[in-house]
This record gives C-alpha cells, sequence and structure tokens, in this order.
C-alpha cells in the first residue's frame, strides 16, 4: 500500500511540480492589458457618440409627432371658428348649437368652451352655463376687440391648474359692421399627450412669438402658463440638424432640444414647440458602463500585480503540497478500519485504504465516486454535510452494512483556505444496528396483532395535534371495540380470540387509508387517528372498516366460521385541546353509545352521548 500511495500522490504533484509557465505569460499578459485599456477608451468615446446620435434621433421622431398632435388641434380649433362665424352668419346661434359643436370636437380639444358677444359685449350665447366665469380675463378681451373688431387675439392663460388658450375675434355682417366677438376657451394640456410614450426625463413647452409659455410637460412649479421662456447660458449644436444643447433656468438640467416652429396663419403668428431630453437620463447608463470598464481595467491591473506575487510565493506552496503529501500517506496508512480521502469538490476516491478495498472491491479504486459505496446516494449527501450517529446502509461485498460514517476536512494549502479533503473513516455496526431495530419494534408494536402499541400511539397523537395545530387541519379518532368478544374466548378458547383479533388488526388496517394509524391499545380495543378528515370523511372510513368486518367471516384452526362485528366511536379534535386525551375520552363515549344502540353501527359523538356501559 505504502509503494500505491507514493504513486498516486508523485502523479498528484506532477502538474505542480513542473516549472511555472506564469514566469513566461506574465510579459504577454501585461500587453495585452495595455491593448485593453487603450481598447475600452475607444470604444467609450465611440459608444458616447453614438449614444448622442440615437438620442437625437429619437427625439427628433417624438417631437415630429408632438408637432402633428399640436397642428391636429390647432385645425380642428380653426374647424371650431368656422362652424361658429358660420352659426352667426346664419343667425342660427343658440347655446345648443355651441354645445354641440364643443361635444363633437370635445376628443381632440377636450372640455372646450364657445362664448359669443354682441357689439356692446352681452352674452349672446354659450356653449355652457356661467361662461364668463370659465374664461380668464374676459372683460379685457372684450374690450380689446370692441376697440380693434379686426383683432385676432391668441392669449395663453391658467384654467384649472393647466395651461389653456383663450382666442378671441370679431366678426363683421355682410354690410361690414362688427356685430358680435367670438371667444373660445381650449384646455391645450388637456390630453395633449394621450397614448404618446415618453422617455424618462422628458420635458415639453409649447410658446407662442413673445416666447410665453402656453403648455409643458410637466407641470414645472417654476415655470408658469404665460411666464417668458428662457434658456441658461448659450446653446451649442446637437448632434443632428434641428436639435441644440441648452440649459431651461426653471430647472437648470442640461437638455438636448429639438424645436419646431407652428405658423398660426398670417395675422396670429407662430408657436414654437421644445421638446428636451434630459442628457444624463441616456448618458447615465453609459457612464455607468465606462466605470465598469475601468474597474474591470484595474481588476486586471491587479491581477497583474498578484501574478508577479505568484511567482515568489510558488516555491513555499510546493513545500506546502509535500507536507500535505506526506500527512495524508500517515493517516491512512495508521487506520485500522476503512479509511478513504475524498475530494471535496468532484467527491471522488483520492486515496483508499486496504481495508476499504478489501470490503468494498474495485468501486472504492481511486477516481470512482464516493457515493457509488451507498445503497442510496442521498445518503452520503446527507453524512457528508451533517455530523450523525445514525448508521448507513453500505453495499459491500457480503451485502448491505449498516455502518457509521464519519467525515473530517482537511486543509492541505494555506491555513487561511478552505478544506479542500475530506478524511471519510467507516464502522461497521450492523450487529448492533440489528439488535437496536428488534428492541424498537419489540417497543412499539403489538406482538400478536403488529399494529402500533400505546406508547407508540401516544407519541404518533403527540404528532398528529402538531400537524393539525400548525395548518389548521381536522384531525379525528377513532375507537373500535368488537362485539361480544368475550364469548368468543369462552366458546372456542383463547387461542380462537387470538385468531380473531390477528384477523381483525388485518382488516382494520386494509381498510385505513397510507397516512392513517391504526393501534390495538388492548383486549379487544382499538383506535385510529385520521390525518386532515372531518367528521364526515371519518363516518365514510369507519362504515368502510364496520362493513368488511361484518362481511368477511373468520376461519379458525378447527374449521369453524365466525362471524365477527364491531362498534365504532368518532370524535374530532379541538385546537384548544394541549393533547388527544379528551378526544379519545369523546370517541369512548361514543363507542359506548354505539353499543347501548344495538352495536355493530358507527356513532359519532356528540354533548349527549350516552356514557360508557358496562357491556361487552
Amino acid at each position: 500500500m505504502q509503494r500505491s500511495f507514493n504513486t498516486a500522490i508523485s502523479r498528484s504533484l506532477h502538474p505542480v511540480m513542473r516549472k511555472s509557465w506564469l514566469r513566461k505569460a506574465l510579459p504577454v499578459f501585461a500587453v495585452l492589458v495595455a491593448a485593453n485599456i487603450v481598447v475600452n477608451t475607444l470604444q467609450s468615446l465611440h459608444d458616447f457618440r453614438a449614444t448622442d446620435q440615437q438620442a437625437a434621433q429619437r427625439l427628433d421622431v417624438q417631437t415630429s409627432l408632438i408637432e402633428r398632435l399640436v397642428e391636429d388641434r390647432l385645425r380642428d380649433l380653426n374647424g371650431m371658428m368656422a362652424v361658429t362665424r358660420s352659426l352667426i352668419d346664419a343667425d342660427n346661434l343658440t347655446d345648443a348649437s355651441l354645445h354641440g359643436v364643443t361635444v363633437t370636437l370635445k376628443e381632440s380639444l377636450g372640455d372646450a368652451s364657445i362664448a359669443v358677444f354682441d357689439g356692446s359685449a352681452r352674452l349672446v350665447a354659450a356653449s355652457q352655463p356661467g361662461i364668463r366665469n370659465e374664461i380668464p380675463n374676459l372683460a379685457t378681451l372684450l374690450d380689446t376687440v370692441r376697440a380693434d373688431p379686426a383683432a385676432h387675439l391668441w392669449l395663453p392663460v391658467v384654467w384649472r391648474q393647466s395651461g389653456a388658450l383663450v382666442v378671441a375675434e370679431g366678426h363683421r355682417n355682410r354690410a361690414g359692421k362688427s356685430d358680435a366677438i367670438a371667444v373660445y376657451l381650449i384646455p391645450l394640456e388637456q390630453h395633449l399627450l394621450e397614448g404618446v410614450k415618453l422617455a424618462n426625463g422628458t420635458a415639453i413647452i409649447l410658446s407662442d412669438s413673445d416666447y410665453r409659455v402656453i403648455a409643458r410637460y410637466p407641470h414645472y412649479s417654476g415655470l408658469a402658463i404665460g411666464r417668458a421662456l428662457v434658456e441658461d447660458g448659450a446653446a451649442h449644436q446637437g448632434p443632428i440638424p434641428g436639435t441644440h444643447y441648452a440649459r431651461w433656468r426653471f430647472d437648470l438640467t442640461e437638455r438636448l432640444i429639438a424645436t419646431r416652429r407652428i405658423v398660426l396663419g398670417p395675422s396670429a403668428g407662430y408657436w414654437t414647440l421644445d421638446v428636451g431630453y434630459a442628457v444624463s437620463s441616456y448618458r447615465d447608463s453609459l457612464r455607468n458602463s465606462m466605470y465598469i470598464n475601468l474597474a474591470g481595467t484595474t481588476l486586471l491591473l491587479l491581477m497583474l500585480a498578484g501574478g508577479v506575487l505568484l511567482i515568489n510565493r510558488e516555491q513555499r506552496l510546493h513545500d506546502r503540497i509535500e507536507r500535505f503529501a506526506g500527512t495524508v500517506l500517515t493517516i491512512v496508512q495508521n487506520m485500522p478500519t476503512p479509511v478513504a480521502i475524498v475530494d471535496i469538490e468532484t467527491e471522488h476516491i483520492v486515496l483508499a485504504n486496504e481495508a476499504l478495498l478489501a470490503l468494498f472491491g474495485a468501486v472504492a479504486g481511486k477516481s470512482q465516486p464516493f457515493s457509488r459505496l451507498f445503497v442510496d446516494a442521498a445518503s452520503w449527501t446527507r453524512v457528508r454535510d451533517v455530523v450523525t450517529d445514525e448508521p448507513v446502509p453500505l453495499l459491500t461485498r457480503d451485502g448491505i452494512r449498516h455502518m457509521l460514517v464519519h467525515c473530517t476536512r482537511l486543509r492541505t494549502a494555506d491555513q487561511h483556505d478552505e478544506p479542500d479533503s475530506l478524511l471519510v473513516t467507516l464502522v461497521d455496526i450492523t450487529h448492533q444496528h440489528q439488535l437496536l431495530k428488534q428492541l424498537r419494534t419489540e417497543a412499539d408494536y403489538d406482538a400478536l396483532t403488529g399494529l402500533a402499541n400505546r406508547r407508540y400511539f401516544a407519541q404518533a397523537a403527540e404528532k398528529a395535534i402538531e400537524h393539525a395545530r400548525r395548518h389548521h387541519r381536522p384531525l379525528s379518532v377513532l375507537a373500535l371495540d368488537l362485539d361480544f368478544f368475550k364469548r368468543v374466548n369462552d366458546t372456542w378458547g383463547h387461542a380462537a380470540g387470538d385468531h380473531v383479533l390477528q384477523a381483525t388488526a388485518r382488516l382494520f388496517e386494509d381498510a385505513l387509508r397510507a397516512d392513517d394509524l391504526a393501534a390495538r391499545l388492548g383486549g379487544e380495543e382499538f383506535a385510529a387517528i385520521l390525518l386532515d378528515t372531518d367528521l364526515e370523511q371519518a363516518r365514510a372510513i369507519a362504515e368502510r372498516i364496520r362493513i368488511a368486518m361484518q362481511d368477511t367471516p373468520i376461519s379458525l384452526e378447527s374449521g369453524t366460521t365466525v362471524s365477527q362485528t364491531l362498534s365504532i366511536g368518532i370524535a374530532l379534535y379541538d385546537e384548544n385541546e394541549k393533547d388527544l386525551n379528551a378526544t379519545q375520552e369523546r370517541a369512548d363515549a361514543a363507542l359506548y353509545a354505539a353499543k347501548h344502540n344495538g352495536r355493530n353501527c358507527v356513532q359519532v359523538w356528540a354533548p349527549d352521548t350516552t356514557s360508557p356501559l358496562n357491556e361487552g
């Protein structure tokens, strides 16, 4: 074994003991790091330009879309004004007709309002009641148009805390005389951007030819409707024509801005539409990527420095490995029991002593998975990670043996490193395991029927109560007793009585479900714990047991056939009770009520159930 171990250790050390490749690779690695730095720098500059270009193109498309939305509203406004003029010309002007115009254009112009006044500023018709209170600065507008009937006023105002537009124009009859003034209130900000998906950090400002704000998005507290829009500092050219970089004074955020001029007509001038992206909204992720690249470059430099340190430590590492080899040899050679050294990562056997090979054969050889020695591979996973005194079945040349498995972690490198190997020792306790299993069987099960005894029933009751309380599930208990069982003993003898008890136990257990527990508490008394079972389900199970017993004749050794019946009581566990004793007492009371009611029947416990009787 000494020779084979030495050979194995030599082969394990061979790749490490060769001349280090790191010393030759270090200059190449340094050149690659420098090239990586240059490439990352050029890539970052290119990404910045490409990101600005893409953002400007998206901004240009979105600005064109918003421009079309504004122009659509203006066309609808001109249509509303044309219809109003037609109503005035046709002398068909009523509140209802104006209301109909606003309703027709509501989807486009929102909650717009129309009011028409005569030459003396008296209200002639309006699209809604209380129009005078709705239109800001109405008196001033009327005075201005009366003074100059040819005037067309377009005035940005605040209406219901949002931006709106008031348009006022005079009307002349066929004789050329001023006979009416039409005033229109258009909530520009209402529904203007409905259905438009805006990028984060987008700001939109619509201003008139005097740079007064008509509409804005979002509603900045420092940017009121009617206020003059001022950019902070000189603007400079953007990535594509029609865009520029600038800062607006109301938030001082650097933005990439696209501008469109919307012509209102020869007399009304024009509007200016500015749509801006916050530069940080699309550059921050790129900056973060650049910082990550910088961090990666820093790590490469650190790795380069680490390579130099590794070369200096290599010789010391060789010394540690040699000491590890000596430690492994000493441990394995002196263990009198089956021993293996297992690699933690691969879980394959690195070394095995002769005792292990003699017990398991070739499956315990080098490079074999250690889990193959176990009957259940999952057992190896459990004992490897958790210290346990429970025996585990292993598959030896002589069959299944129960052994204690002890795993000791070995640290073969630096003392601060994680363990990389396991020293596994096996102790055969098959004989003790069989004795213990026999003792447990005798202590927990009834020798005559093979059912759980009263002791095991009590232990199972505690677990059943814990399950019912934790999951708030129903728990039922059955109490069973053979009818007139004393007559069997008196007529055919106790051996026949034992045979009837055994047959009853088989029928009882076969009628239950896999998760139910059947027990013999003594004499002809039986009981069952039914998990997750309410009273209706318990009654069905009890009837199944009763009918199976009633319909199954029992043949005695003498050849005589006996028909045996039983009575069953049922009770439901109450979560407020600390144990199952009270539930068993209620089931016993129901059992004796069943006896009192003629036997061979099932009785569910009720508060007025008959008390126990002294009958068989």
